[in-house]
């Protein structure tokens, strides 16, 4: 039995080369399909389907709620929350989400060491990094518009006047999507320059809902100390607060967090929330300067 060595030397490589901006949008759709499941096994997808559906779940009670005050002749206005009250119901499910999924996106790369395979073609570092925060923003944004969408369409369900109701909800569409767009870049860039910190996933876990909670614990003991009119303050290192902060700006209504008892003005909050989320992208950008390939 004898065997035949072929020498066909080195060919180049002549098809289209797709270029930088594919390499991005390659990253964020498979970075967005990670942190939504999508692809892989049951477990994977437990997580992002609980912090999607649930948010929705409330919005459908919400809505159920208001449908049997209106039969019952009530104003359901006094108790069930709208839109603008809406963020404050489901906060919980977009930290939780982020400080699962982050760690995801980038703890494996780093510790199979494939980060060199990315870096060797069109993709650069800043690419990396923008690209894992858009896919995550993305899917904290799905967590965040879902309930307004469902509760949308049942207050243009609920009402005889369709094209009032239709035109009140797109009407307050914009304010809805900046809303909901600050929030999720916020919360996404601070999940994830927290997670670029270590490899190991329960420890970049642990570190985000420290990340998120202890600032505002801290916060809160300040100002039941009643140290002084400056001592209020703190309640800008609250993350939960310059997030509650942002909503309420855009709906122009008051913060329902500790940011409300301090007496700080939610453009200020809005002012802190986006230098947290503008800070956390530039530290998370520079971090995969550094960062070992």
């Amino acid at each position: 039995m004898t065997g035949s060595i072929y020498d066909l030397g080195y060919r180049r490589y002549d098809g289209p080369r797709l270029g930088r901006r594919h390499a991005v949008t390659s990253l964020v759709r498979h970075s967005l399909r990670s942190v939504l499941g999508l692809g892989r096994g049951a477990r994977a997808k437990t997580l992002p389907a609980i912090c999607i559906g649930m948010p929705a779940v409330i919005a459908v009670l919400l809505v159920a709620v208001r449908a049997l005050a209106a039969r019952g002749g009530l104003d359901s206005s006094l108790f069930v929350p709208g839109h603008e009250g809406l963020y404050a119901t489901i906060s919980v499910f977009p930290i939780l989400f982020v400080a699962a999924q982050a760690p995801e996106l980038l703890g494996r790369d780093q510790r199979y060491r494939v980060l060199t395979l990315y870096f060797s073609r069109a993709l650069r570092r800043p690419d990396y990094a923008l690209g894992k925060l858009i896919a995550l923003s993305l899917g904290v944004l799905a967590i965040v518009l879902v309930p307004h969408l469902v509760m949308g369409i049942g207050s243009i369900l609920l009402t005889t006047k369709t094209a009032d109701a239709i035109g009140t909800e797109l009407g307050a569409l914009p304010v809805i999507l900046g809303s909901s767009a600050v929030i999720a870049v916020v919360a996404s860039a601070l999940a994830l320059v927290t997670a670029s910190l270590t490899p190991r996933r329960a420890y970049a876990t642990a570190a985000i809902f420290a990340a998120f909670i202890v600032p505002g614990i801290v916060a809160a003991i300040v100002i039941a100390l009643d140290l002084g009119s400056a001592s209020q303050w703190v309640v800008l290192l609250d993350v939960g607060a310059l997030l509650d902060g942002v909503n309420a700006w855009f709906f122009g209504v008051d913060a329902s967090t500790a940011a409300a008892v301090a007496g700080i003005p939610t453009g200020i909050l809005l002012a802190g929330a986006v230098a947290l989320g503008v800070g956390s992208a530039l530290a998370l950008v520079a971090r995969y300067q550094r960062i070992p390939a």
